[in-house]
């Protein structure tokens, strides 16, 4: 899967030294945040780096802004590095996406005459949007990280990112991650390019 920004609001005090005060509390309090996000990406990059492969059920709900309306899906994710997954969307006409990393294949299971095949390259589709998840174990390196606000509700010990691609070929504006407390993706928020906007929800995950 828009950056959310923060808007602060200017506050006017009457004795400068009330302000003085208050500006001081808020660099410590920035300071411990910037510091505790910090370590938040470093335990991510080291759990998602060490995983070979993961597997996981999802529920998807995507509001498709041409159309104004929300389409609900689940189905089934595994994924192993390389660029390696299946996607299988449950249903009667659920569509499968399969990938070695080098070629996609999309089908409906029992209709191979719909079968679809696409090299996975910048040009038709390109690797990162097939194996973001590999993009977790170097976040700082393929994203602009900060704190989201996409998830007012989590509990504590969740970490809640706001990912921006650095690449400008990205199909898609940002993501809106959350992460349980054993760093495991509990939420995805996928905002594209068009202006759909994708909600995943995670569950029953397994690693190796």
């Amino acid at each position: 899967m828009i950056p959310p920004m923060r808007n602060y609001q200017k506050f006017a005090f009457i004795l400068l030294i009330a302000s003085v005060c208050l500006a001081a509390h808020a660099d410590a309090l920035w300071a411990k945040e910037g510091s505790s996000l910090g370590q938040d990406i470093k335990t991510i990059e080291e759990a998602y780096r060490s995983y070979a492969d993961l597997s996981t059920s999802f529920t998807q709900s995507t509001h498709v802004v041409l159309i104004d309306r929300t389409i609900d899906k689940n189905g089934t994710f595994k994924f192993k590095k390389g660029g390696k997954f299946k996607i299988a969307y449950r249903g009667r006409d659920g569509k499968h996406y399969v990938s070695d990393g080098i070629t996609l294949w999309i089908y409906i299971p029992g209709d191979l005459a719909g079968l679809q095949t696409f090299a996975v390259d910048d040009k038709s589709v390109p690797k990162e949007a097939l194996s973001f998840l590999e993009g977790f174990g170097k976040l700082k390196k393929e994203y602009k990280v900060s704190v989201s606000s996409a998830f007012p509700k989590k509990a504590q010990g969740w970490t809640a990112l706001h990912l921006i691609p650095r690449k400008k070929s990205a199909h898609y504006k940002s993501l809106d991650a959350l992460f349980r407390p054993d760093h495991l993706l509990s939420e995805l928020i996928v905002t594209n390019i068009s202006g759909n906007v994708s909600h995943y929800r995670f569950k029953s995950t397994k690693t190796n």
